[in-house]
């Protein structure tokens, strides 16, 4: 008996410390990544190598080490996967409508580069044990492979527990082939086979002499095998299964304490504008991290915000208080261990539900990180009577929870108009300090840092003693009570927002790129409140904006291995339309996500 336990235990302890171990490298900063990889692939290749020597071997020790090398040889896919060095050639994700056959291919190409060098890896460890005696490493491998794939399947269909969390920010576009539901018809078909596989395994083993060479390999197998079944229940049990690898979550340490700048306002007030002159006045050598959150399928600001000293981490498809609420602080925390950041910039998309992002940092876990929190919501002084026509409960929310208000653009209105806006946003509100603003920089002198300084802030640790540590009271959600859980997000559906996307390719004329946003303005193509993107233009880069109606273009500094894309976001949007209009603004054309 104890012989039969010694490989099923020594199976069972080195596919968790191995998982473990990989989630944990893949916490670390990505500057360590290069360092990963290389010891990776140095065991790969000892692995390879240490595969045809035992290849000869019958003997007990040759069916450990040949299981180990199998093992590892297989981590390095999992990690050259994880940390994204070897995934596929599609890295965006698909866009909410789309789904069948197209949905499945893109999934396909999201990491077809990883699935073929599984197929080449497969291929070389066969050829190298081809007729010899000792097959467990390419079992092994094959195994790992097949339960793999299986599992893919599985997640790709619907299953309850995706355990998104576990899926690093460079690989956040695979999240949208994760899809929630409690079973799919394939799961029982995959558990059936492979339980029976299992079977016939064990009883196979059972047959063989205990302490063989035959019979240890079979058990090591068997155990791979029925870890990976395991793998599979964890997909649907409603068990907290994924604690098991809780300790490799934590990157070797705890994350630092940051303080957080909120800069919210609807589409097109100038957000990310004020972000740059953010960024600007901070000091040399500030350790700053942007989370720039787009609402649609590709990511525009988090370009126009690289390059100015910050790490930038982009989250696109959605909005931050929204799809992404419930892994915020998981994020946060993980983010906050690779860069180590003293201080953290937000800004949520133009359509987030402010007060759901402001309740989920002053809970658990984010309230143990954020040392303080500074709240500014920017308004399209030309544009405000408008959207408030259309939205007045929106742009009332985004008042009430904000102690600064910053009127953007008010060299486009006439002092009467700002009245109004005032009168507005102090009816709100009317604690509300409001600035006004031309190009996001304040017409008083003053600098955004200063400003945000002015009202109290600090640690976000729950309404109940917000008074007593000068948390702005103001700042939490209206008719909230203390400790109460947060809003409901409204995002897309309380607006009744979409949003389109599309990457594109060649050199754009920016005249007949103006005259499209001219036309845009008017209302063809829908009611469209924002459209933005970065294109090639002549011998260089430019980015264009529509907000508020009033078109706009400007020279843009590409980062190395920039996309040309646009993106629009409002009502019944004409997508194809719009792709056809982009189309004969570019040579020779673009490709439509989803």
């Amino acid at each position: 008996m104890l012989s039969s336990l010694k490989p099923i235990a020594y199976a069972l302890f080195l596919w968790w410390f191995s998982t473990g171990a990989i989630i944990w490298l893949d916490g670390l900063p990505r500057r360590t990544f290069r360092w990963s990889l290389l010891g990776a692939s140095v065991l790969f290749a000892g692995s390879l190598v240490g595969i045809q020597v035992d290849a000869g071997a019958g003997t007990l020790p040759a069916a450990y080490r040949a299981f180990t090398f199998g093992l590892l040889a297989w981590a390095w896919h999992e990690i050259t996967f994880y940390m994204g060095w070897l995934t596929g050639p599609r890295q965006v994700r698909c866009e909410e409508n789309c789904s069948g056959w197209a949905h499945f291919g893109h999934a396909i190409q999201a990491s077809l580069w990883h699935e073929l060098a599984i197929l080449c890896s497969a291929c070389a460890i066969a050829w190298l044990c081809h007729g010899q005696p000792n097959q467990i490493a390419l079992w092994t491998f094959l195994t790992l492979w097949v339960m793999h794939q299986s599992a893919k399947l599985n997640v790709f269909l619907g299953v309850r527990n995706l355990n998104a969390h576990f899926l690093p920010e460079h690989l956040d576009f695979l999240r949208g082939f994760l899809r929630s539901r409690p079973m799919n018809l394939l799961f029982p078909f995959s558990i059936t086979v492979s339980t029976v596989g299992l079977l016939l395994l064990g009883l196979q083993a059972a047959a063989l002499p205990a302490d063989s060479f035959s019979r240890t390999g079979m058990l090591l197998v068997a155990s791979v095998l029925a870890l990976g079944i395991l793998e599979h229940w964890f997909l649907v049990l409603p068990l907290p299964f994924a604690a098991l690898w809780n300790w490799s979550l934590q990157g070797g340490d705890q994350p630092p304490r940051f303080a957080v700048d909120l800069v919210a306002g609807f589409l097109g007030s100038g957000k990310t504008t004020v972000m740059r002159r953010l960024l600007a006045e901070l000091p040399a050598g500030a350790r700053v991290m942007v989370l720039a959150n787009d609402f649609s399928d590709v990511g525009i600001d988090g370009a126009l915000l690289a390059g100015r000293g910050a790490e930038v981490v982009e989250l696109s498809n959605g909005c931050i208080c929204c799809s992404l609420q419930q892994d915020l602080g998981r994020q946060l925390s993980r983010l906050a261990r690779q860069y180590r950041p003293e201080r953290v910039l937000i800004e949520p998309s133009g359509v987030a539900d402010v007060a759901a992002l402001i309740q989920a940092l002053a809970r658990p876990p984010l309230a143990e990180l954020v040392s303080g929190l500074r709240v500014m919501t920017v308004v399209d002084a030309a544009a405000f009577l408008g959207d408030y026509a259309r939205m007045p409960g929106y742009f009332e929310s985004q008042a009430r929870v904000s102690p600064l208000v910053l009127v953007n653009k008010t060299d486009l209105v006439h002092e009467g108009s700002l009245e109004v806006i005032r009168h507005t946003l102090l009816a709100a509100h009317p604690g509300v300090r409001i600035a006004l603003a031309r190009y996001g920089q304040p017409v008083d002198g003053l600098s955004l840092g200063a400003l945000l300084a002015l009202p109290a802030a600090s640690s976000p640790r729950g309404a109940a003693n917000a008074s007593a540590a000068g948390w702005p009271v103001a700042a939490m959600p209206p008719g909230r009570a203390p400790g109460a859980r947060p809003l409901r997000a409204s995002g897309e559906v309380a607006l009744g927002l979409q949003s389109w996307s599309a990457t594109l390719s060649g050199v754009c004329d920016p005249a007949r790129l103006r005259t499209l946003l001219d036309i845009l303005a008017a209302g063809h193509y829908g009611q469209l409140e924002r459209v933005k993107g970065i294109v090639r233009a002549d011998a260089g880069w430019v980015r264009f904006d529509l907000a508020g109606g009033r078109p706009a273009i400007a020279a843009h500094a590409a980062r190395s291995g920039e996309l040309p894309r646009v993106m629009a976001i409002g009502r019944d949007v004409d997508g194809p339309g719009l792709l056809q209009a982009f189309l004969d603004c570019t040579l020779p054309g673009a490709l439509q996500h989803g």
